[in-house]
């Protein structure tokens, strides 16, 4: 903890100094950046202070995809939300304040003066791209959006004119961010310690992923005009990831969903080979997570996403006899096994609890159990950051998926590279292996509609790799970045499903025979649950259809699926390719009028 309090009092001191001549009046026995970037030492104790969680992008449960497809209802808002219901303008905007730059100005503030370090080189330079890793994470979630953003590579005085400069173009951002990642590549050491610290790995893992988001967002979004240059960058995702793949420090842990689920729900990733980096919360640090959200009545899962997973024999749910009218106890039976380390499913109990888990009709019917502590210990206090299972935030199942996508995009995939990759993250669960030519002569028609731009001799690999991807990878913050970079944010417009509700009458959702929740028409007619035992009825929980505080209905009427009142009296909707971008808000506009804003806002 000491280290963190030295941050804290270097760091203030150092960013008031910006401000005026502070660094020049301050007398020699104060801490000052002239004083303090002197060894590897230094460096370190610095590097250590920026450490958290804006940065290291960890995410958990649905508050890592609301309002992608992904979600079917949320209890909050969010600025993706407010725009989809039309509400979202430069004039409602945020302005970008202090803490939207702050963390910019901490590593600017290192970078600027870690120069001044002697000692090793190699250790120095370890710390230096460290400090540039996060400066990219940082412009990344800058780029993706605005697009065109300024780019600054110092700390900023309150009297320095480029304050007030024009936003660079997005070709200068993106290679001034890959321009610090290769460094951060080329300069991070590799060992990999309790795996919660930034590595030559999970610098390499940052530069695939953008580099394949980048990729596709020039291929497949026409509004940035950049298509002819998208290759460049999805080659460069491929073979980032093959390095990765190359250096045989990873691989695919656990079988089964119980090997899946774990994770996302163990007390102690530190020790687990398909973990890059992670987050690590101890009961013992007083520093926990919320993992317990994804029940908490707040969030639901989606049908499309449900839809998604295949059978546990590889053939499609979405080619099973009505399946669009499987009821909740019946659409996971002989799924692929991440279905049920996903979602909460029929006969799911909290620890310790000799109950089931009834889930929230509410929030339609499918909620999230894939971050959900498994044990006592881990569960905590069950309230907000009492949770403590170590979170992942890169893990090499990811790497696989880019390696596969970008082989695909290119055109250059074999069934060797689907071997090496794809199979390898479905032999965990034992589905069958992907077959390159199957896959491309027999094309799903519903993921084709998903995603009606995907063309080409690879379009029906392309699509089965982004099922892939969206199962593997659920809940797990890349979603929402997926849709946007693949250019179909119409997805985003459609008003989100939940269950399955045949008709009037009583329901097993537990999986015990017994109903547990009811349907009605209205409370003048109990006749669809007469003929059931008394005591059944009277442990009933009943949804009357025609009380005007429901906040969900059926879709067609007495049965359906469930959807959310407030998505039909306000339904979504999607401007191309405004959408995709943030507005820079009036204020900045006006002590700023260098900046100017992008593609119709």
């Amino acid at each position: 903890m000491n280290k963190y309090i030295l941050f804290l009092t270097v760091l203030s001191i150092i960013m008031t100094a910006c401000n005026d001549d502070f660094m020049d009046k301050l007398p020699q026995t104060e801490i000052t950046a002239e004083k303090f970037f002197n060894t590897p030492e230094d460096l370190n104790t610095y590097i250590n202070g920026l450490y958290n969680e804006s940065l290291l992008y960890i995410r958990n449960n649905c508050d890592n995809e609301a309002f992608s497809d992904n979600i079917a209802y949320r209890g909050t808002t969010s600025d993706e939300y407010t725009m989809l219901k039309g509400n979202y303008s430069k004039e409602t905007a945020p302005k970008w304040g202090k803490e939207d730059w702050e963390a910019l100005r901490s590593v600017n503030v290192f970078l600027t003066n870690s120069v001044k370090a002697v000692g090793s080189e190699t250790e120095i330079k370890h710390y230096i791209g460290i400090g540039r890793y996060f400066r990219a994470v940082f412009y990344i979630d800058k780029l993706q959006k605005y697009s065109n953003v300024p780019w600054y590579n110092k700390p900023l005085r309150t009297d320095d004119p480029d304050l007030y400069k024009p936003a660079d173009s997005r070709t200068l951002v993106v290679d001034s961010i890959i321009a610090d990642l290769e460094f951060a590549t080329a300069n991070i050491k590799t060992d990999i310690g309790n795996r919660t610290t930034i590595t030559k790995y999970a610098a390499q893992f940052l530069l695939a992923r953008f580099c394949l988001q980048e990729g596709t967002t020039r291929k497949y979004r026409k509004e940035l005009n950049l298509f002819n240059t998208a290759n460049a960058f999805i080659e460069k995702a491929a073979q980032v990831a093959q390095d990765i793949m190359e250096s045989k420090k990873f691989n695919i842990t656990g079988k089964g969903s119980d090997g899946y689920s774990a994770l996302f729900t163990s007390a102690d990733l530190s020790s687990n080979n398909e973990i890059i980096l992670m987050g690590e919360y101890t009961l013992g640090a007083g520093d926990g997570n919320s993992s317990f959200y994804g029940l908490y009545g707040e969030s639901g899962l989606s049908r499309t996403l449900m839809e998604s997973y295949l059978m546990k024999d590889g053939s499609r749910f979405t080619e099973q006899p009505s399946y669009d009218k499987k009821e909740y106890t019946d659409i996971f039976v002989d799924r692929d096994p991440r279905l049920c380390a996903t979602f909460a499913y029929p006969g799911f109990s909290k620890p310790a609890s000799s109950s089931p888990y009834y889930v929230h009709i509410k929030v339609g019917g499918y909620e999230a159990i894939k971050y959900y502590p498994r044990s006592i210990e881990t569960l905590g206090s069950n309230t907000w950051r009492g949770c403590y299972n170590d979170l992942p935030v890169y893990r090499y199942g990811e790497v696989l998926l880019i390696y596969a996508e970008a082989k695909a995009e290119l055109g250059t995939l074999t069934q060797e590279d689907l071997d090496i990759s794809i199979n390898i993250i479905r032999d965990r669960v034992d589905l069958p292996a992907l077959n390159l030519a199957i896959a491309n002569n027999d094309i799903d028609p519903i993921q084709a509609a998903q995603y009606p731009n995907v063309s080409g001799t690879n379009k029906g690999v392309i699509l089965e790799i982004r099922r892939e991807r969206r199962v593997e990878l659920a809940l797990e913050g890349n979603r929402l970045q997926d849709i946007h970079r693949w250019a179909v944010g119409e997805l985003l417009a459609k008003a989100p499903q939940g269950v399955y509700i045949s008709g009037l009458g009583a329901y097993d959702v537990t999986g015990d025979g017994i109903p547990d929740y009811a349907f009605l028409a209205s409370k003048n007619d109990e006749s669809p649950i007469a003929d059931l035992p008394a005591d059944q009825r009277e442990n009933l929980t009943i949804y009357y259809l025609d009380e005007n505080a429901n906040a969900f209905y059926l879709s067609e009427g007495t049965q359906g699926f469930i959807m959310f009142a407030t998505d039909r009296d306000n339904p979504r909707k999607w401007i191309d390719p405004q959408y995709y971008y943030r507005p820079i808000s009036v204020q900045d506009q006006l002590l700023n009028p260098s900046l100017e804003q992008v593609f119709g806002w």
